[in-house]
């Protein structure tokens, strides 16, 4: 996947990750924010640990730290949409 050329992508996040956030320590919010302003820049960014979900197309997990965030790509309108943050073992269900 090819990142398209120098634009930049608008974050959307959802209810419940801001929320999520809302619980989480100061430093640990602006590590977040930091990476997906990393991401918001070049999607596809490999300094980050981020990897494609099995068998949904463009959708994407990051992890920092314990916690995951998922979060879909939309090409078409440049936008990346942080759907859930949580833990391992919460997120995926």
């Amino acid at each position: 996947m090819k990142q398209k050329g120098c634009l930049v992508y608008k974050i959307q996040f959802h209810k419940q990750v801001i929320k999520f956030l809302q619980n989480q320590p100061l430093n640990f919010r602006k590590k977040v924010l930091d990476s997906f302003e990393i991401i918001k820049n070049n999607p596809f960014n490999n300094n980050l640990d981020i990897k494609e979900l099995k068998g949904i197309d463009n959708y994407f997990r990051l992890r920092l730290s314990k916690y995951r965030f998922i979060y879909k790509i939309e090409n078409d309108i440049l936008l990346i949409e942080v759907i859930k943050a949580g833990s391992r073992g919460d997120i995926y269900k």
